[in-house]
């Protein structure tokens, strides 16, 4: 099922550089900047649940990780089957995930939020998400190694948060941080709409906006961390698994390598001295870990670049049904 805006959207899209008012800094080290990417939901996020639509946007994202030579972790919410009575489809999507030579981590069974959610519930979820990704990677001579906390919520109290590290450290799963975080989620949401309504114009000006948002989170972040870190550190980018990146990661991809980046494994990022401080922010919300970070130097998080007014007008109408 060809969206029919892709054209559309990436012939509005120019280069951009960095804002003038962010600018992008020195590298990390001496050998360029890093980054590793990550994609949240799969097989494919809730708003478009279809086997046809998670067939099409797995084949897309990973030809363009593909043409980027850009490795990548697939997080997974294992209960998700887009609409298929057994579980065929997402297995299908996750072994092209483990074939492109990518890696896949436990996003839980069905994405619930620990803030609104009993520890021992949230746990149950925790584990039995992990059971059929470890099963395929077990097939390979794999394990599994990653999770991914869905909403960034590692806690919102210190017994929600030390119950649930504790139960990953046994598990010997490793937590998945995020630095560049950001709005994604919005734009995606208005771009699924403006495909379901055959709305071109809508969708090319929702791609456009949302390849400049990634531009200034970045930016953003590169700048976070020279203050909190005193240096800028290897990114970690969150994205998930849905149709705006299917058809717009190419260009995303494009503009990241321009600001410098190679993309590195999540492992390989994981291996600066960074990622062994401590994260201390307990409370409700999920902010990037260089937000986590000031915290544990004793300052507050601050938020990243926001969506565009107009997309967040446009989401607030589409979510009402006006």
């Amino acid at each position: 099922m060809a969206t029919g805006l892709a054209v559309v959207a990436l012939a509005a899209v120019p280069a951009r550089s960095p804002a003038p008012s962010i600018a992008p800094g020195p590298p990390a080290g001496g050998s360029g900047r890093a980054v590793a990417l990550t994609f949240d939901d799969l097989p494919l996020t809730s708003e478009a649940c279809e086997a046809a639509v998670a067939r099409e946007v797995t084949e897309k994202i990973l030809e363009a990780l593909a043409e980027a030579e850009a490795p990548a972790v697939g997080f997974v919410n294992a209960s998700r089957t887009c609409g298929e009575p057994s579980p065929a489809l997402r297995d299908a999507v996750l072994e092209a995930w483990l074939d492109a030579g990518h890696d896949l981590g436990n996003h839980t069974w069905s994405h619930p939020d620990l803030e609104r959610t009993p520890l021992a519930a949230y746990l149950e979820d925790v584990d039995k998400g992990a059971v059929p990704v470890d099963s395929l990677l077990e097939l390979r001579g794999r394990r599994l190694v990653w999770f991914r906390h869905p909403f960034l919520h590692v806690g919102d109290t210190p017994e929600k948060k030390s119950g649930l590290a504790t139960h990953l450290a046994e598990n010997d799963w490793r937590v998945a941080p995020v630095t560049v975080d950001n709005q994604e989620w919005v734009y995606a949401y208005v771009y699924q709409a403006a495909i379901a309504r055959g709305d071109t114009a809508l969708g090319a000006r929702v791609a456009v906006a949302y390849l400049d948002h990634i531009d200034d989170a970045f930016a953003y972040f590169e700048t976070r961390a020279r203050e909190v870190v005193g240096r800028e550190v290897p990114q970690v980018l969150l994205l998930h698994a849905n149709r705006l990146n299917a058809d717009l990661l190419e260009p995303l991809l494009a503009r990241v390598r321009a600001r410098g980046y190679r993309f590195v494994e999540l492992t390989e990022a994981m291996e600066d001295a960074v990622y062994a401080r401590e994260d201390p922010y307990t409370g409700r919300g999920g902010p990037s870990w260089i937000e986590r970070w000031a915290v544990a130097a004793g300052g507050e998080p601050s938020r990243g670049p926001r969506e565009h007014p107009w997309v967040t007008e446009t989401y607030a109408r589409l979510r009402s049904g006006r």
